[in-house]
């Protein structure tokens, strides 16, 4: 299996052009926030390696370091990517609260930058159902009076169904698209049928932008979904 190093650029090069757009980022969400209670966001792509895990760990490091209460649960409960990301045992997660009865307090882990974890745990089989289940919403109910952030690292869209279930309990929804890898029509096949099951999209991050080519600053940015498509 290839083994893929995941980077928390906010914490690791806090001073980087990275760190900062993550930071934009989490900027553009809040003023987004201003009419909308948005607390349980959502991060997902068309497809594999598009970069939402990096999108994930790092606008949670950004949280937290605005001081805000955050954490991670890893969703994607078919691959998931959470514990490699911050170099965690598998070995205790979303599986042990659904199948084992653990409580939530029992199942959250210390991550980086005072960031906490979920991860998935053990393999569950049909996640898709689980996903939809009442234990599972309220596992999220209660994240939400725990945390003041609480951030879901989901499936890519044309994968599963998984995403799908996951953006009718979260309050937004961040699409990653990498610059270069996603193919287009993939990428404007995910989003519609995100805008087909009405998930709330706050905007997309445009992930591995590279600076000498394309003219950006930034290796990550954010914008929000216009009406039509310009390209």
């Amino acid at each position: 299996m290839e083994y893929f190093e995941y980077r928390n650029v906010v914490i690791e090069t806090p001073n980087s052009l990275e760190a900062e757009a993550y930071r934009k980022l989490e900027l553009n969400i809040r003023m987004i926030g201003l009419d909308q209670n948005i607390k349980v966001l959502q991060t997902t792509s068309a497809s594999p390696r598009d970069g939402k895990t990096t999108t994930a760990i790092n606008l949670a490091a950004v949280y937290a370091e605005r001081g805000l209460k955050t954490i991670i649960i890893d969703l994607d409960l078919r691959r998931p990517k959470i514990h490699r990301a911050f170099h965690k045992a598998n070995d205790l997660g979303f599986y042990d609260y659904i199948v084992e009865n653990k409580t939530v307090e029992d199942i959250i882990v210390k991550g980086d930058g005072d960031i906490d974890l979920i991860l998935s745990g053990s393999r569950i089989s049909s996640p898709h159902i689980v996903l939809e289940s009442k234990k599972t919403m309220d596992l999220i109910d209660k994240l939400k009076t725990m945390y003041d952030v609480v951030i879901v690292d989901s499936p890519p869209v044309l994968s599963v169904t998984d995403a799908f279930v996951i953006s009718k309990i979260v309050d937004g929804v961040i699409y990653v698209v990498a610059y270069n890898q996603t193919k287009k029509d993939e990428a404007k096949i995910a989003l519609q049928q995100l805008q087909d099951k009405k998930a709330n999209i706050l905007g997309t991050v445009f992930a591995n932008v590279n600076p000498k080519i394309s003219g950006h600053s930034y290796n990550y940015y954010y914008r929000e979904i216009e009406e039509e498509d310009e390209e």
